[in-house]
């Protein structure tokens, strides 16, 4: 393979620059995976990285890329999986983080995945990115969909019009990943890319703007009439950025006169037209017979079978979590009493008494982690993945969308409740997807009040296991009841702008088990990496407050509502403080307090009825917390707070009175 090509990667970047970046044999190269959301982006990166991949928020931001390296010989290369956008417009937070990472960062070439059975809503990212001065290799995915469906396309013509290395590939199946990385790695910005054929007012005042600024891209000049500031700053130097964007400015006006209409609208009717005459000179479609699949998707998508099959595939959920989850935590919790809880205690016996509390409640700490929660939460996030992958989260939205217009919300909005399931925090970041800050409101009090993973473990965990599976599957019947009710209350009254409900059904497809495994592995870091040692830390000081007397003090203030209201034992008050750092603490350190992870030795069937429904509703993680404080501001979030506490209050309350009664 032939040495890194120096690139560059900016309108306004020196010779002197791209010289440095050659001769730093230290520098990594860089590559960026950029395309549309359900491209199968996930499974590409996934099939390069495996699971050593590294998450973080691109800086001040929530917005999440995934980095991993690979090697190529003996060059380095670390990959970045931007999230999926529709362009470089900016309309939302992802697309912002992504056109600002490519902007600064500079990655040295961009992978643009593409759907092959969506070329022609997918060609618009694609001639976007083209217009930057980045190398591009566009990863033609999904190809074995494609051929099912009919679709065949003249790749070599394909990659000639466009000017650029077009693989075909199957991200899921391994097949074109290695060559797209080489190409990506050889690739080199040249003239010979497409050019969009742009409407006339446009082509005449890109000339103008040539001939009075001919030192910067087109591609600049793009932004500088659609006014992306960001854009050209990022591009350009002060001087030249603020005179382009002055002349763009009286250009503008005068073109959106002439055509009756915003300049964004005439520049992506240009893009779109041009996709299309693409399309068309590349694709053709043949007949072919029904599949199996679009038997299944038709079932799916059916109103009255559809919902008989979501209810069952949430129901099945449920019971696999259960069984699996029950079986594990089992088998953990016997090991470590057997082999490790008992003999501590037998050897700290004679030790003072803070130093051996710290000691046991570190252990039980340690026990309850991995008995408790890893069990539950790692089989939770294997079937998510399992959705997310399969396109059946998208099949959901378009059921529940007559459902979820009645609590103010559209059918887009079911893909942020369904992942609450799994964690609260990146279901409200998925809010962004949303259109108005209605909408956003309504759905991140509604997830806030969802079952996550977390809350899975509690009420699987104590009520499935210890009190039965469909006393569990009460609790989430009450929850449902309790979102439903609170979004209908808030669709009614909240004020707002409502929209129609308008998403992209993602294609049927067999879930990559490596992506998903890597998916579930990425979940689990977050929780083995930053709340197991939070768990054994806040475990030991648990003890170390237990011996000298202080855990009783904060229990006797607040017995009259934990005890007299909620008829919990004491103890359970700070089970239910801890809860609030992470859901699934509060039933972790009511393990550590109860000297057992054997509830049913411990508390009455009632009474982790109780715990459980309380636990689930009120006041949001910290996580969770931040979360919504980054995206509604502090009043929404202290509103959202409050709320669920009264609700769990009231809700835990009226649970102790009325069941005795029933009985």
């Amino acid at each position: 393979m032939g040495d890194v090509v120096a690139i560059r990667t900016s309108c306004c970047e020196t010779d002197t620059d791209n010289n440095n970046k050659t001769a730093d044999h230290k520098h990594v190269t860089t590559i960026a995976f950029v395309g549309n959301p359900s491209v199968g982006k996930s499974a590409f990166f996934s099939r390069l990285t495996g699971v050593g991949v590294d998450i973080s928020n691109y800086p001040g931001t929530t917005v999440e890329l995934t980095h991993g390296s690979i090697k190529i010989g003996k060059k380095t290369v670390d990959v970045v999986d931007l999230p999926g956008i529709y362009s470089l417009g900016a309309a939302t937070e992802d697309e912002k983080v992504s056109k600002r990472y490519l902007l600064k960062e500079k990655p040295d070439a961009i992978v643009n995945v593409l759907d092959a059975t969506r070329l022609e809503r997918n060609l618009y990212l694609t001639l976007q990115l083209l217009e930057l001065n980045i190398p591009v290799v566009v990863a033609l995915n999904q190809m074995d969909a494609a051929e099912d469906m009919g679709i065949a396309i003249d790749v070599p013509n394909l990659s000639k019009i466009l000017g650029v290395p077009v693989i075909p590939t199957v991200a899921t199946k391994g097949i074109g990943l290695d060559e797209t990385i080489r190409e990506a790695m050889e690739e080199t910005t040249d003239n010979k890319r497409i050019k969009i054929h742009y409407d006339g007012h446009i082509r005449n005042s890109l000339d103008h703007l040539d001939e009075m600024i001919p030192d910067i891209d087109r591609g600049v000049k793009i932004r500088a009439l659609q006014n992306d500031t960001e854009f050209v700053n990022a591009c350009c130097s002060k001087e030249d950025a603020k005179q382009l964007l002055d002349v763009s400015s009286s250009i503008t006006k005068e073109i959106e006169q002439a055509h009756e209409m915003s300049i964004y609208d005439t520049i992506a009717r240009d893009i779109f037209g041009e996709a299309g005459h693409i399309v068309d000179s590349v694709v053709s479609k043949s007949e072919r017979r029904k599949t199996l699949k679009d038997k299944i998707d038709r079932i799916l998508t059916s109103q009255h079978m559809g919902i008989t099959a979501l209810v069952a595939a949430l129901l099945l959920t449920f019971a696999i979590v259960f069984y699996v989850g029950g079986f594990l935590e089992e088998g953990i919790v016997s090991l470590f009493e057997i082999y490790l809880v008992q003999p501590a205690r037998e050897l700290t016996a004679g030790m003072h008494p803070v130093l051996q509390n710290v000691l046991i409640y570190a252990l039980l700490g340690i026990e309850a982690g991995f008995a408790i929660a890893i069990p539950y939460i790692a089989v939770f996030y294997v079937i998510l993945s399992i959705f997310e992958d399969s396109g059946y989260l998208t099949r959901a939205a378009f059921l529940l969308d007559t459902l979820t217009h009645k609590v103010g919300l559209h059918g887009r909005a079911i893909i942020p409740l369904i992942l609450g399931y799994g964690c609260n925090v990146p279901a409200i970041m998925s809010t962004r997807a949303l259109n108005t800050m209605r909408e956003r409101r309504i759905a991140s009090l509604l997830i806030a009040l969802t079952p996550c993973s977390a809350r899975t473990v509690i009420i699987l965990g104590l009520v499935g296991t210890f009190v039965g599976y469909w006393a569990a599957i009460s609790i989430y019947v009450l929850e449902l009841v309790i979102i439903f009710s609170t979004g209908w209350i808030l669709g009614k009254g909240l004020p707002g702008e409502r929209t129609g409900f308008i998403m992209e059904m993602a294609p049927l497809r067999n879930p990559d088990p490596i992506a998903t495994l890597q998916k579930t592995w990425l979940r689990m870091r977050e929780f083995i990496y930053v709340a197991f040692p939070m768990l054994i830390v806040g475990s030991a000081l648990l003890g170390a407050a237990d011996a000298v007397g202080i855990l009783d003090t904060f229990e006797n203030a607040v017995g009259p509502i934990s005890v007299g209201l909620l008829g919990l034992p004491a103890f359970a008050a700070t089970a239910l403080v801890f809860g609030i750092l992470r859901k699934e603490m509060a039933l972790e350190v009511l393990a550590v307090l109860a000297g057992t992870a054997n509830f049913a030795l411990v508390l009455t069937p009632l009474q982790m009825y109780v715990f459980a429904v309380v636990t689930t509703i009120y006041i949001p993680c910290v996580a969770t917390i931040a979360i919504l404080k980054h995206e509604l501001g502090w009043k929404d979030t202290a509103w959202i707070s409050m709320f669920t506490i009264t609700l769990a209050l009231v809700v835990g309350m009226l649970i102790n009175y009325i069941a005795p009664m029933l009985t």
